[in-house]
């Protein structure tokens, strides 16, 4: 290949670092405010600490729009060394003020150097899924047009399961509503949400199911997916990221011991989550997501 292509994605992946193959990559880190108080992820400030935060204090967190500047900052650093930009975004519908913000600097650039804006339509591990499946297709792929088309692929046939015992964090961070919330603390039940990649309304957290215990939600997910699997006649799921922050051992256990006897995939990884995308999940949290293209 001779066109040399950048690539940059936020800090929003539900995959470590070590698991991305592409030496020409840039991360930019989203701010989040802990009770009105700006971090970024380091050493210090992770998943993890944000959990000890919610369960020991009770804090209020929430994400923040990627600042213009930054990403910027990065163009600039870059683009006499590149011939293309490929940027990956979360769900456009869940971030519409990143996304639009990534748009307008693709149009301030147009004449210095192309910009692709992919927007995964997703959250959390389908990220990590969608920007593992991207740097794949740009190792046999340099045509604009060629990337654009078969990134949009990608993403139709990306699919994000989530359990999340508790439905606050979603609604203090905007994803979701009031009444959406409760329905898990009111009921106890532990709520299955996810990200279609087909829905019609793309980009949007759905509910999917619900479940007394996490053994029966995690079965839930393996006929989820196996059903899906047969409606896009895949015999096999092509990349699957299964994640969680360690505080749920046995649930986490349960979901992946069930996928590895009943779903197969070609490559499955453990992904990790960030301190972004720790604001939304809550404690005990986990989730899957798969590719089928």
């Amino acid at each position: 290949m001779n066109k040399r292509i950048l690539l940059i994605s936020g800090d929003h992946l539900g995959i470590r670092y070590d698991q991305i193959d592409y030496p020409n990559i840039e991360f930019l880190k989203y701010p989040i405010f802990v009770d009105d108080k700006e971090y970024r992820e380091n050493d210090e400030y992770t998943g993890e600490w944000l959990m000890d935060k919610y369960i020991i204090e009770n804090v209020v967190a929430r994400s923040s729009t990627l600042v213009k500047s930054e990403l910027i900052d990065i163009i600039e650093k870059h683009r006499d060394n590149f011939d293309l930009i490929v940027h990956v975004l979360m769900s456009g519908k869940m971030s519409s003020a990143t996304f639009l913000m990534a748009e307008h600097v693709k149009k301030t650039y147009e004449k210095i150097i192309p910009i692709i804006n992919i927007d995964t339509k997703q959250a959390v591990s389908g990220i990590g899924v969608v920007l593992l499946r991207i740097i794949e297709l740009l190792k046999k792929h340099e045509d604009i047009d060629d990337i654009t088309r078969l990134s949009d692929e990608i993403v139709k046939n990306t699919f994000s399961y989530f359990v999340m015992p508790d439905l606050k964090y979603l609604h203090r961070g905007g994803r979701i509503g009031k009444a959406k919330a409760l329905m898990g603390s009111m009921l106890r039940i532990i709520p299955l949400v996810g990200i279609m990649g087909d829905d019609k309304d793309d980009g949007i957290i759905i509910p999917l199911g619900k479940g007394r215990i996490f053994e029966q939600v995690n079965s839930q997910i393996v006929s989820i997916i196996v059903e899906k699997m047969a409606e896009k006649s895949a015999g096999e799921v092509k990349l699957m990221n299964i994640v969680n922050l360690t505080d749920n051992p046995k649930g986490f256990s349960d979901l992946k011991e069930k996928l590895e006897k009943s779903v197969s995939s070609e490559k499955t990884i453990i992904g990790e989550l960030h301190l972004v995308e720790s604001v939304y999940v809550g404690p005990k949290a986990y989730c899957v997501s798969i590719c089928l293209k």
